[in-house]
């Protein structure tokens, strides 16, 4: 309980900085960081914000924020309870049920009645009622109802009431602060996913042992998994057992395959062997003899299928249509991986396992040397210290998700205080953070509003060609200009909602279109901030927030007033992925002030230099002692073969440099291998 107190105030304070102007915005905060870590633990996706609390009728409606998947035709509903008390507080039974009764009011109401006309048509929530009421006719599956509070439900909290929608059953989960800090707080970042096969299907799934070598460092079977069983664990866990890069390609489509939906009806018994079959990882596994002496997979933890994804989305919508999968079996590689760098295993195998399929190299950028750039120069570097007497702190960028707290853990006691004094929370950053800021000071607002994964993948292939172009462009230069980029679309994201004009809701898609505007109008005129001063200060300009406010205000009804002929889907944040939205706001007569110009630069024209030869390059590199860092980095390191190692100690320890021909070919080879492993 100390250590959900001890998360809770850390949350809070995160959230009350988050929020200037207190009350209600700390509220919105919550509930937005709430969501955050359900998006990361993979409850859902692509969530939006939306107030809709209403009587109608006599009765309360309540719905704070929703997702829904196409995916997999679920719909969730999210209802915010947040208390900002000082101490950890307890939930009631009669608030849980009160709170879910109100959500459960708006659910049934957009379905089945008129509930939409407890708000005038211009207001989100009726958008967002009517929006329901069409998923509910386009193939509606599954809904859900997420409490999300910052006090906990103790061992006194009742019976909560079922909930259905006609013959559907509404599932209603409660993420009280114990839960949110358990998931925030664990090494992967998310709850762990376990499946009991015999429990949950009565049998366990035939497997055979691969028979690897004793020295390997890993475990593999090949299995044969029923159809009905696949497409159970997919209506069950959604898109939290594919793995990420899977998801992303899968991407919002509930299409069957039509080779799948014909096998299956036609030669069912044939599914084995037309399907390439499942790619599996998992942490633990447990085997055992079944009745009849085969080897069957009883147990797994953190089941995650890195390839198949269409198979598998195909198999649960085709039992949707009412096809019989009795007769289906899908064959499946199954993985047990160590617990140590378990994520880049994962990330590596979904890499390889995907090679020869449709997915591109932008959707499987997890594992992107970019990452592991970032992540060295995030430990390295340093950043000012704000005030005199305070102390400096690193900006901590998370490579693998929840590695912040597997550091933490490591550290016990005051050693653990002093480690996140140095690395506060909220100078965390995530690979989808990162990719948020890049994207929308690319001026890409409509980019980032489609989602934090379908963002990753527009990200990945603008990274992926600049890497290639030049990886040493990112380097501390781009580190600082990112972190500064943090900071001030951080400010703009805490500033926006305490403003008088700001009717709610809209934060991520307003932040995001005010600070893409700017970027464009700056580049247009050849003008950029100074993020060396952002970087020093570690805090936005006075002069860039107000010139942002002033913006946002313009750009809002640009947002909000949706063009007529947009005719379906009218809620905001479906609006604002569209690329006619950010034309629209581009194409405004909205410009910056003169006084904020005068406070910019002019922007850099290294990027408009002619490249170096690598001869040239090679010499500088010399001059500047880096061929002896990099001697150096390698003994400890050994990622150079022993033949560029060589070459290496020559240039290290040369009294001048004379290197031509295919010794400066190799060089070159080994300084790339070299950069594309961590060296900075």
């Amino acid at each position: 309980m100390e250590d959900i107190a001890q998360y809770r105030d850390q949350l809070l304070a995160e959230v009350k900085a988050g929020a200037e102007a207190g009350g209600n915005y700390e509220r919105v905060s919550f509930l937005d960081r709430a969501c955050q870590i359900l998006e990361a633990s993979e409850e859902f996706t692509e969530y939006s914000l939306c107030r809709a609390h209403a009587q109608w009728r006599g009765v309360t409606l309540q719905v704070d924020a929703y997702s829904y998947s196409e995916s997999d035709g679920t719909l969730s509903l999210i209802v915010g309870d947040y208390a900002g008390s000082a101490e950890l507080e307890s939930l009631r039974t009669d608030d849980v049920r009160r709170f879910f009764k109100s959500a459960h009011a708006f659910l049934e109401g957009s379905i089945s009645s008129d509930v939409a006309r407890a708000w005038d048509e211009s207001h989100e929530a009726h958008q967002l009622s009517q929006a329901v009421f069409d998923y509910s006719s386009e193939g509606l599956t599954k809904t859900r109802i997420y409490l999300v509070s910052d006090r906990i439900s103790g061992r006194a909290l009742g019976t909560i009431p079922e909930y259905s929608v006609g013959l559907m059953p509404v599932e209603a989960q409660i993420w009280d602060m114990g839960r949110l800090a358990r998931a925030d707080m664990s090494d992967r970042g998310r709850e762990q996913l376990q499946i009991d096969f015999p429990e949950e299907f009565g049998r366990g799934i035939p497997s055979l042992a691969a028979g690897l070598d004793l020295s390997s460092n890993y475990q593999s079977y090949m299995c044969v998994l029923p159809g009905d069983v696949l497409a159970t664990l997919y209506d069950r866990f959604g898109g939290r057992i594919l793995e990420q890069n899977v998801r992303a390609f899968l991407g919002d489509t509930r299409k069957v395959n039509k080779g799948i939906r014909e096998t299956i009806k036609t030669s069912p018994e044939m599914f084995f062997a037309y399907n390439n079959g499942l790619t599996v990882t998992v942490s633990t596994a447990d085997f055992a003899l079944s009745d009849s002496g085969e080897l069957s997979l009883y147990r797994a933890t953190d089941f995650q299928i890195v390839n198949g994804g269409q198979t598998t989305a195909s198999l649960y919508w085709a039992r949707k249509a009412g096809l019989d999968l009795s007769k289906i079996f899908v064959q499946m590689k199954l993985s047990v991986l160590p617990a140590e760098d378990f994520e880049d295993a994962v990330r590596a195998i979904s890499r390889y396992a995907n090679a020869q399929n449709a997915v591109s190299a932008s959707d499987l950028f997890a594992g992107h040397p970019y990452f592991k750039r970032l992540e060295t120069l995030s430990r390295q570097i340093l950043a000012p210290s704000v005030k005199a007497g305070d102390v400096s702190g690193y900006w901590f960028f998370e490579r693998t998700q929840g590695s912040y707290n597997v550091e933490v853990k490591r550290h016990k006691g005051p050693a653990a205080r002093a480690w996140e004094v140095l690395r506060p929370r909220k100078q965390r950053l995530g690979k989808t953070d990162v990719a948020r800021y890049e994207v929308t000071w690319s001026a890409q607002p409509h980019t980032v509003c489609t989602g934090s994964q379908k963002n990753m993948a527009v990200f990945g292939k603008v990274i992926a060609s600049s890497w290639s172009d030049n990886p040493e462009a990112f380097d501390t230069t781009y580190f600082k200009r990112l972190v500064a980029r943090a900071i001030l679309t951080r400010a703009v994201d805490a500033s926006i909602p305490s403003q008088p004009w700001y009717p709610g809701s809209v934060l991520r898609q307003l932040s995001s279109y005010t600070i893409s505007l700017i970027a464009e109008r700056m580049a247009s005129e050849g003008l950029d901030l100074a993020y060396d001063l952002v970087w020093k200060a570690q805090a936005a300009p006075a002069s860039f927030v107000k010139e942002a406010m002033l913006i946002a205000r313009k750009v809002l009804p640009l947002l909000t007033e949706i063009p007529s002929e947009i005719v379906r889907n009218r809620l905001v944040n479906e609006w604002a992925k569209r690329e006619a939205c950010w034309q629209r706001v581009m194409e405004s007569d909205l410009d910056l002030s003169p006084e904020f110009k005068a406070t910019l630069v002019t922007a850099s024209v290294s990027a408009l230099r002619g490249k170096t030869t690598w001869r040239v390059r090679a010499h500088e590199l010399w001059r500047s002692g880096e061929w002896k860092r990099l001697r150096d980095w390698n003994r400890k390191n050994e990622i150079l073969t022993a033949d560029e190692g060589e070459l290496v100690e020559r240039a290290a320890v040369a009294a001048d440099f004379g290197f031509r021909g295919f010794r400066l070919v190799k060089l070159e080879e080994a300084w790339k291998r070299a950069v594309s492993e961590g060296f900075v």
